[in-house]
């Protein structure tokens, strides 16, 4: 035991020399640093947050957390193959870390090589099933290797370190025996000092040297051979001229979902308020007040991978099931019908891809009118961002209380409660490792 501690201690000073008073300075920096790339992050400046993350990898060249948000800066400004050498680069010292999995899968993805973004997204839905996000991306590229056929680049070879293997068989069964308690931790000991007494068991620390700078040289092989395989990849891309599905809507998606902005958006009829708009119409059955809500959908956007049209029919159950009282104290029960025109629709719902304001979600006029709800917002990491299904649904069951004349609550479990935490997006990779909590979100009502 005083071997092993000593041996230890030579390890850590070979391993750590002195710090010079300069670079001491320069790791106190660090948060400072990562502090303000983050700030430029999130409102979209990712030239000037990678030059941040630069400045911290001089310091800290393996800082994994730095790595994975300058792989995403350069992902939202297109450069695939720049982003996915950093999220290798993280694969490389962590396997198992999800985002740096989620960001190869998306990288490979925006290159239409949907099967090797697969193999990574499988990996993450391994090791963590229930992580919306990692479903999402599973399903998409489950998806889109099933339906799209492509020519695939040529993989890269890959080197590993080969360390010869000495261990005595006796010693394996021995170490066997004390794993799984069928030797106490003393006769273990023993077996170890008497392996140090007979010099059987020796630490070189010359030859950790060695395997060190090794190990060195056949990673920066194995990157020089990966970056080599993307260059294939984007050779055949520009050959193949491939259609890319984007899990994001993409800027193109946007700018058709602008140009065509009479058929999503309503903000004006919003502002002129619910006037035009017929009354629902009501049945009196056993003291029971029946009011019937006609409902015009409007069509989801088109080249989105998220069917939001179809949890309406939760919105509208969840205020089916409630019952209401009218102002002579008989109960009202609220009925749902949908109807394919704008005529004689009580309300109409809408989608919107854009922005609705700082905070705001979603809009409504109060009784009958407009109800319109974002699909999507710039809070996760300064790009458009499609929510997640059960966020949308959300905001639509709200907004939709709005429209049947419901206002704000002071219950903060109340889905009318003019405000919500914990948005959730349905790709953003800062969503995988850990839940980003965003300030409270305002639920707007005209």
């Amino acid at each position: 035991m005083n071997y092993s501690l000593i041996i230890s201690a030579i390890f850590v000073l070979f391993l750590f020399p002195s710090i010079s008073d300069s670079f001491a300075e320069s790791i106190k920096d660090v948060p400072n640093l990562y502090k303000k790339a983050n700030d430029h992050f999130m409102i979209g400046e990712y030239h000037e947050a990678i030059d941040l993350y630069d400045k911290i990898l001089e310091i800290s060249p393996t800082n994994t957390e730095t790595i994975l948000m300058k792989g995403i800066a350069l992902e939202n400004l297109e450069r695939h193959k720049a982003s996915i050498l950093e999220f290798y680069k993280v694969n490389q010292q962590e396997p198992n870390n999800i985002t740096a999995l989620i960001g190869l899968g998306v990288g490979f993805g925006n290159y239409g090589e949907y099967n090797e973004a697969l193999t990574y997204f499988e990996q993450a839905y391994e090791l963590s099933p229930d992580n919306h996000v990692v479903k999402n991306y599973y399903e998409y590229a489950t998806k889109n290797a099933k339906k799209y056929l492509y020519n695939e680049a040529e993989k890269p070879e890959i080197f590993t370190l080969n360390i010869p293997q000495t261990v005595p068989s006796w010693i394996k069964n021995t170490a066997g025996w004390w794993a799984t308690d069928k030797i106490p931790d003393e006769e273990f000991l023993k077996g170890i000092n008497f392996l140090i007494d007979n010099n059987l068991l020796v630490v070189d620390l010359s030859n950790i040297q060695k395997f060190s700078e090794e190990e060195k040289r056949i990673s920066d092989r194995n990157q020089w051979e990966f970056s080599r395989y993307l260059d294939r990849i984007e050779n055949i891309v520009n050959k193949d001229k491939r259609y890319i599905e984007y899990p994001n809507p993409s800027n193109d998606v946007i700018k058709k979902f602008l140009r065509d902005y009479a058929k999503w958006n309503y903000d004006q009829q919003i502002e002129i308020g619910n006037q035009g708009f017929p009354n629902p119409e009501y049945v009196l059955i056993d003291d029971v007040y029946h009011l019937e809500y006609k409902i015009y959908v409007n069509d989801q956007p088109a080249a989105l991978p998220l069917d939001h049209v179809s949890t309406l029919v939760n919105s509208f159950k969840m205020w089916e099931d409630v019952e209401f009282n009218a102002n002579d104290g008989k109960a009202v029960k609220i009925h749902f019908v949908t109807t394919k025109t704008k005529a004689n629709a009580n309300l109409w719902v809408t989608w919107v891809v854009r922005d609705l304001g700082e905070g705001v979600l979603g809009h409504a006029n109060v009784g009958k009118g407009i109800v319109e709800v974002a699909l999507g917002g710039y809070g996760c990491d300064g790009n458009f961002q499609l929510f997640h299904v059960d966020t949308v649904e959300y905001i639509m069951t709200h907004e939709l209380g709005h429209g049947i004349g419901l206002g704000h609550s002071k219950d903060k479990n109340s889905v009318m409660f003019p405000s919500m935490k914990n948005t959730q997006y349905a790709y953003c990779m800062l969503d995988v490792d850990k839940k980003i909590s965003t300030d409270s979100i305002v639920l707007k009502k005209d």
